[in-house]
């Protein structure tokens, strides 16, 4: 039974069994993808030459596979591009055995986004195209995952944990932390769309000619779309979080984020009150990542100095929404 294997040694023989049980194919290899987050994902090669996606959640996340399910149902419903569900034989969208629950997807084929203005471009066609879609009446999406309340909500968790455990020469970095995320506002009465959550480079392929295809849908629900185009505007400097950034010419950062903004505005636009939250949505995730980062620091009794890459990208804040201001 699959309950006697751990998620970080699941049996690919079970897996191989279950997939010619409840979809009739021949599979032809079986390959565990790398997942910085710990999730189990496989790509499934046939004997006919196509490729499919298998991911695996425990059986108490079943909810969490069912809401992506259902997020590309509609996303075929609308012709918007992204990975297809392939039901089981059966016809449901995923499958519970034992303590770990499944759900196939089409396997999307393509170049990864290169860091030039017609790729940005493209990007920002395929999210404004997001924003701008209407869930139907039969579907209504969660909220999305990772939005400003709970993730500053538990950085400030984590940064008090450690209050008593910081040593004299680095209660400055600690209060300054402190400060920062007391600070940021957090968009909650803010108009929502349906968003992606976590829109970056690497969550992209150019899938064909003259389009980009978003990728990872996990956290995707109702949310500020300043969320997604801050963090899409964060990321013009060259590289995907958290990468150590290079020295990328302020020029060449503008362009790209000019392109992104042409392209979004081909499908949506920022209201002025989106403009007005985009500073605290480019910048949350950059505090979070460096609370999170000052925090562990402070464990380990290792060197507590800011990171460049995080630091970075929370001070280009409010420079990269006056951009964007003057280019929406």
């Amino acid at each position: 039974m699959i309950d006697r294997h751990s998620q970080q040694n699941f049996d690919q023989a079970i897996l191989l069994e279950l997939v010619n049980q409840y979809y009739r194919v021949q599979v032809d290899t079986l390959q565990q993808l790398s997942s910085a987050t710990g999730k189990l994902i496989y790509q499934v090669g046939l004997t006919d030459g196509t490729g499919w996606i298998l991911r695996l959640a425990p059986a108490h996340d079943q909810a969490m596979l069912g809401e992506l399910g259902q997020l590309l149902r509609f996303f075929e419903e609308v012709s918007y591009p992204a990975e297809r569900v392939i039901p089981t034989t059966e016809g449901v969208m995923f499958i519970t055995v034992g303590d770990r629950t499944l759900c196939m997807t089409t396997y999307l084929t393509g170049t990864p986004l290169d860091y030039s203005p017609t790729s940005f471009a493209l990007l920002g066609t395929a999210l404004g195209r997001l924003h701008a879609l209407k869930p139907a009446l039969t579907y209504t999406p969660p909220k999305a995952g990772m939005l400003p309340a709970g993730e500053l909500a538990f950085a400030r968790q984590q940064l008090t944990s450690i209050e008593h455990a910081v040593p004299h020469d680095a209660l400055t970095q600690y209060q300054w932390l402190d400060t920062a995320l007391a600070s940021i506002t957090y968009g909650s009465d803010l108009p929502v769309t349906l968003i992606h959550n976590d829109c970056h480079p690497a969550n992209v392929l150019l899938s064909s000619p003259g389009q980009a295809t978003l990728l990872d849908w996990e956290g995707a629900g109702m949310g500020p779309p300043s969320i997604d185009v801050g963090f899409l505007l964060t990321n013009c400097d060259g590289k995907v979080p958290w990468d150590p950034i290079t020295s990328t010419s302020s020029q060449a950062e503008d362009a790209l984020i000019r392109a992104a903004i042409e392209g979004y505005c081909l499908h949506h636009c920022l209201t002025p009150v989106d403009l007005d939250f985009l500073p605290d949505a480019i910048r949350f995730r950059s505090l979070v990542f460096g609370t999170g980062s000052f925090v562990q620091a402070i464990k380990r009794h290792e060197n507590t100095a800011f990171s460049q890459q995080w630091w970075r990208r929370y001070a280009s804040a409010e420079e990269i929404a006056e951009k964007a201001r003057m280019y929406f």
